[in-house]
């Protein structure tokens, strides 16, 4: 098994949305869908909870400790990576298991 291919179910929900987050914006840069750390993010907080396992409620409480954190900013459209190392050691990510160069 591919480290970060660990069963969502185990991870808290900070790991889940950070992984979640990461794996969106590996796929958004391989498409070009940014402007420097700046992504396009057209995702609602109710699609991330049904991606992720976990309520509304807690996504929103989950999405404002990453940005309490200084790890994201998100808007209603953007999503803006302040700190990609910690995302991604809260999310336990790592790209090899996408497949594709990054």
């Amino acid at each position: 098994m591919a480290r970060g291919r660990v069963d969502a179910r185990r991870r808290d929900s900070r790991a889940r949305i950070a992984h979640l987050l990461c794996e969106l914006i590996v796929r958004f840069k391989s498409i070009g869908a940014q402007n420097g750390e700046i992504f396009d993010f057209p995702v609602t907080q109710e699609q991330l909870a049904d991606a992720t396992g976990l309520t509304s409620v807690h996504t929103n409480r989950t999405l404002q400790s990453l940005r309490r954190d200084g790890l994201i900013q998100l808007t209603a459209r953007s999503l803006t990576v302040l700190d990609w190392e910690g995302l991604r050691a809260i999310g336990d990510f790592d790209e090899l298991y996408l497949h594709h160069e990054t």
